[in-house]
């Protein structure tokens, strides 16, 4: 937790807001509406929040001009209050990332610029660039090549010839590379398809925990500049994922599926294999995608939760009407 503080009047200039207030005023954390006091500022996006916002403690309130008239606080008017919050949290953090999560024990071939923590192993012709940090536990595989300011969480797997780009992050039990399901039927068993592709992340990609992205069969697996996974994504071999997409906790995407750029994707979606997402799609949570979608828009599958003799019914009734 952050021990800074800042005075009102530096925060509207680091915001480029609106100071409504006190400018004096100090501020030592930031906290949500309804659990904030005296000393914390908190931030409001959504309208479903005005009550928060009447009843909050918060000594100020970074808003937009639609919620003015609901603050009784000190407030900090800005164009986008959520994008103001998420630059607010780099002004209080310590930047962690900066440093090791315990003392390293060695420079990568001298490189006064690499930190690599205790118990990292690092395979052969690896390629590290300058301000990359590894911390403990990790394994980096044979030919690997990790991008200048990534930073890589503990317990990281990246498997051979992976290639990372430049200032990612990389949460920690991540699997990056491994093999896909490739068996071919031969008989009654199973004969697996060595996977000789690859895996690259682009530039500013962020990794959540215990994500699996395995590498392509062949060709490459490929997450584009500035893909977001959270906790728990499972990424198939060969699969393309555009620009800027960001994809919700256990959302699983099977073989050889491209999506766009651009693209918001729920928790917990499951996508099929070998199809085509349009860029700027939103998919709900919790949605069954078994087909190409061609055009942007907001797209849900799934049904409200039902009591179970209930559903039974439900789906019965459906089925009779996609019969007719």
């Amino acid at each position: 937790m952050s021990k800074k503080s800042f005075k009102l009047s530096e925060i509207s200039n680091f915001l480029d807001g609106e100071l409504l207030g006190e400018p004096s005023k100090l501020i030592f954390q930031i906290h949500p509406l309804i659990e904030a006091k005296e000393g914390s500022i908190s931030f409001i996006y959504n309208k479903k929040f005005t009550k928060q916002l009447e009843k909050t403690n918060a000594s100020a309130v970074i808003l937009q001009k639609e919620f003015k008239d609901f603050c009784r606080k000190d407030c900090i008017v800005v164009e986008d209050s959520h994008l103001a919050y998420a630059r607010l949290t780099k002004f209080f953090s310590d930047d962690l990332r900066k440093k090791l999560s315990q003392d390293y024990s060695m420079n990568f071939k001298n490189s006064d610029d690499i930190q690599v923590a205790k118990n990292v192993f690092i395979g052969k012709d690896v390629k590290i660039g300058k301000g990359v940090i590894i911390n403990s536990g990790c394994y980096i595989g044979n030919n690997v090549e990790i991008g200048s300011g990534t930073f890589i969480h503990p317990n990281v797997s990246v498997y051979h010839a992976t290639i990372l780009g430049k200032n990612n992050i990389i949460h920690s039990n991540s699997v990056l590379g491994s093999d896909g399901l490739g068996f071919a039927k031969n008989s009654d068993s199973w004969e697996k398809i060595e996977h000789i592709g690859n895996l690259e992340l682009q530039d500013n990609v962020e990794i959540g925990a215990a994500c699996t992205i395995d590498r392509g069969s062949l060709g490459s697996t490929n997450l584009d500049v500035g893909v977001k996974l959270d906790n728990q994504v499972h990424i198939a071999h060969n699969c393309k994922i555009g620009k800027n997409t960001i994809i919700g906790a256990k959302t699983a995407i099977a073989g050889s599926t491209t999506i766009g750029d651009q693209c918001l994707i729920g928790g917990g979606c499951g996508i099929v294999d070998n199809i085509k997402i349009a860029s700027k799609v939103r998919i709900n949570p919790m949605t069954y995608v078994t087909k190409s979608i061609e055009i942007s828009g907001v797209y849900s599958g799934g049904s409200v939760v039902l009591e179970h003799s209930k559903w039974l019914k439900h789906i019965t009734i459906q089925k009779k009407k996609f019969d007719d």
